[in-house]
Order: structure tokens, then sequence, then C-alpha cells
């Protein structure tokens, strides 16, 4: 096991049994402790919190820049929709792991990936290590190339978490399952040290404590991957968590 894979466990192992831990990754080739995030006591906002990780740090090659920073065509920028829409429905904090130098959103936790063409768990652990002191239930991942997925879908994504205490619950949009995908601290240490196949693994791992929710937005499943996905009104419209 990696270096960093080996201390993200070991932190979240600390987060669930005592809420506290120093130990978070800074760069998933070189880790090293830095202070995790911690949310003062009277912020708390209840037995369920959640927060959101946006993926966010990819290099973009076959969209011709990183997603990150490309805008929609209302104006915003890729990330600033997801933050915007994490942040309507409610969750806090809000992680984004983007590449160095890149001009993270307001009021987020900013965590660099100097790796901007690996694996995307890399990104995700990241984001985690940043989370493992702060008294959430679980996080939204919620990639950048999905700046579509509406405030009603994250919304009912959450409600669905917090009413069936679901390991893992995942949106449906006329049978293909999206993003953003919701995931309960139970599930962090399977997704500090799975070995192959990423948090698709995982969602797999949890088929029997799975919640799929349906939505009636396409924009869970509308993955912008190139620039020809800008232009034909849908995107790639792809299964992203098979089942």
């Amino acid at each position: 096991m990696e270096a960093g894979t080996a201390a993200l466990a070991a932190a979240v192992n600390v987060g669930r049994r005592s809420g506290r831990s120093n130990v978070a990754c800074a760069d998933p080739s070189t880790p090293s402790p830095v202070r995790a995030l911690v949310m003062p006591d009277d912020e708390a906002a209840g037995p369920f919190r959640t927060a959101c990780i946006v993926l966010a740090a990819g290099a973009g090659a076959r969209f011709g820049e990183p997603k990150a920073g490309a805008l929609l065509e209302t104006g915003p920028r890729f990330i600033d929709a997801v933050v915007g829409t994490a942040r309507a429905a409610g969750a806090e904090p809000i992680v984004v792991v983007v590449a160095p130098g890149f001009d993270a959103p307001a009021g987020t936790v900013a965590v660099v990936n100097t790796n901007s063409r690996g694996e995307q768990i890399a990104s995700l652990r990241l984001g985690l290590a940043r989370l493992v002191s702060v008294p959430v239930t679980g996080t939204l991942v919620w990639p950048v190339d999905h700046p579509y997925a509406d405030l009603d879908s994250a919304s009912a994504i959450l409600q669905a978490a917090k009413q069936t205490g679901a390991a893992v619950v995942v949106p449906i949009f006329e049978g293909r399952r999206g993003h953003p995908v919701y995931f309960a601290r139970d599930c962090w240490r399977e997704l500090a040290t799975v070995a192959d196949g990423g948090a698709r693994a995982v969602v797999h791992a949890h088929a029997a404590d799975l919640h799929e929710v349906r939505v009636t937005h396409i924009g869970v499943v509308r993955d912008i991957d190139t620039r020809a996905d800008m232009t034909n009104g849908e995107g790639t419209i792809r299964n992203a968590i098979s089942r």
C-alpha cells in the first residue's frame, strides 16, 4: 500500500473512533502531514451533515483545457456551477481538489493534486483526508465534468441518504446511474484502500446496501468529455456507474 494511502486509512480509522485526526495528504505522490480541516462545534447542523468533494484536478486533455475553469453557456465556470449547486443542497464543507495554481471558488477548502493526469481516486483520497476530523455523516463525490446536475437531483440524493442510512446513494435517470454519488463515512476506509476499480469498485461492493434515487433531470448523466458535448444539447450520456 502506498504511504499516502496508508496514512489516509489510518486517519479515517481515527476519525471514526474519535472524530479527531491531524493527518491529511497534500500531494498524492509525496504525501506530507498537514492539519486536517476541523469545523467548530457550534457549526454543527444536526445529526445528519454532509460534505461535498469536487473532483476538479484533471487536465481535460480531450476537452482541450482543464474543465474546472471552462465556462458554461450561461457564464459560470464548471467548478462554480458544481459548488453553487452543492452548497444550495446543503453540503458543507465543500472540498475542491484542483490543479496547482487554480483559483478555487470562495468559501471552499482547496486541496492541490499535483498530478493532473493521475487516477481520479487519488483526488478523492486527497479530499477525504481533509474531512477525517469533520463531523459529517458522509460526503457527495462530484466530478467537475458533471456541471449540469441540478439542485433537485442533489437534494434528492441527500434526502435519500438521510432517510435510508444507505452506505451509497446513486442518482438514476432513465435507467442510467449518474453523479454525484453519496458515500457514507463507513465507506471511506474502503475508498482509501481499494486496490483496483476506484470508487466504482466500492459502489459494487455495497450492492446490498446501495440506494438508487430516480431523478427527472438529465444532468446527472450528462458527462462533458469534449467540446462537442457542450453544443449537442445533451453531452455524453453515460451509465456512470454500471450495475
